[in-house]
């Protein structure tokens, strides 16, 4: 289970795989979150499993955000990928479709040529 975290000062957005389509949990997070010192606000979206948090950045960090989830078992820090990371592996998992899509492209090719054809592409 891969959990994303991206804060900014002010913004914190993390995906809680556990909460996806789980509004009861999802009422769990907010409680939890909304109690918090110099918290602003807290959107929590079980359909995705995604919470936003607007804090003042002067009064709190997104660690000490972070901490009552991990407490609860919400968050593991250890398994979480940041924006950088998803977008990487976006890109990876994009690479590798258009790369098994053009090689079924060539292979249907040759074998619609032939199988001689096919053959000879490989030596």
């Amino acid at each position: 289970m891969r959990y994303y975290c991206h804060h900014v000062p002010g913004r914190l957005r993390v995906k809680l795989p556990d909460l996806k389509r789980k509004p009861a949990a999802a009422d769990r997070v907010q409680k939890i979150l909304d109690g918090l010192k110099g918290v602003i606000a807290v959107k929590v979206t079980p359909l995705t499993g995604s919470v936003v948090v607007h804090y003042d950045p002067d009064r709190t960090t997104h660690d000490r955000i972070l901490a009552p989830l991990q407490d609860h078992g919400l968050f593991d820090a250890s398994l979480a990928i940041s924006n950088d990371e998803q977008v990487q592996a976006a890109v990876a998992d994009a690479g590798m479709r258009l790369g098994r899509a053009a090689l079924g492209w060539a292979v249907g090719r040759s074998l619609n040529a032939g199988g001689f054809s096919l053959l000879a592409a490989f030596l």
